[in-house]
């Protein structure tokens, strides 16, 4: 699995900014299943907008981070006095007397090599009957392509609703709500993006700054000269080029999102809400 190092190169640009909630951290504060308020753990909170959300809810919360600059952001900005860069297992070995009503993990679990220890480790820092709420990518959203972030170094696992449940269940979890983000417009503009995809815009784009997906597939060395570069006017252009074709996508969107919906198409969220079996 990468390192703190790894994650502090591939999302060091969202360590300066606060980002805006993704739907699995709105579906667990909107969830009237889920405690209304207690101590609250979030693994892998990033720069700490869902953990200043749920404190703003009434939760006490402390959150882990493995960038230590998004973690810093969120002490410093935010005034989130308990944040850690630890892993969940140096977690649960250094604070094993600290237990919690709810555990979170949004967008962690499929980046995990070893799910079952990952899973063992929460529990050890849930109380009787505490919950669990997470988010994965649906493996069966709707692609008009593939996704190299679904590969490692970034993604190890691929989960559907029936893979997780069953897992849960096999780790000692009673699964609660299970939630699929349909479609939205936004989803489908990007679907229809992909699909929109040929060789003479690979050619035009050859020599081109590597995109984010590329810089993943790199070695750190490699990468991390390709982030530190700055793009050349041709670069640029193309840059360009590629938001002026995903921009026009929208229209075409908003035009087929009657059928997306008709068809039942799913986004990219899968969210889940279980509680520890005792």
């Amino acid at each position: 699995m990468p390192d703190a190092r790894w994650y502090e190169q591939m999302y060091g640009g969202r360590d300066e900014k606060l980002l805006a909630l993704e739907p699995g951290h709105k579906y667990f504060l909107a969830d009237a299943l889920a405690p209304r308020g207690g101590e609250l753990l979030d693994i892998g909170c990033g720069t700490g907008n869902f953990l200043a959300a749920a404190r703003d809810a009434g939760y006490r919360v402390t959150g882990i981070e493995l960038d230590g600059n998004a973690a810093r952001f969120a002490k410093e900005r935010l005034g989130l006095e308990r944040v850690l860069p630890l892993t969940i297992a140096e977690f649960a070995l250094q604070q094993a007397d600290q237990q919690f009503e709810a555990v979170t993990f949004f967008e962690v679990l499929e980046h995990q090599a070893a799910p079952g220890e990952f899973l063992q480790n929460v529990k050890a820092c849930l109380k009787p009957r505490g919950i669990i709420g997470l988010s994965v990518p649906n493996r069966e959203r709707w692609m008009t392509g593939p996704d190299v972030l679904d590969y490692p170094p970034n993604h190890f696992l691929r989960w559907n609703a029936k893979a997780l449940n069953k897992f849960l269940e096999a780790q000692g979890f009673e699964v609660l709500a299970i939630r699929e983000e349909p479609a939205g417009v936004a989803y489908t503009a990007q679907m229809i993006n992909m699909a929109l995809r040929s060789g003479i815009t690979q050619n035009a784009a050859a020599g081109a700054q590597a995109s984010f997906r590329d810089v993943m597939q790199m070695a750190p060395e490699q990468a991390e000269t390709a982030l530190q570069a700055r793009p050349s006017k041709r670069q640029r252009l193309m840059q360009a080029l590629a938001r002026i074709k995903h921009a026009a996508c929208f229209p075409l969107a908003v035009a087929a999102f009657p059928y997306v919906r008709l068809r039942g198409y799913k986004g990219t969220y899968l969210y889940c809400l279980a509680q520890k079996r005792d």
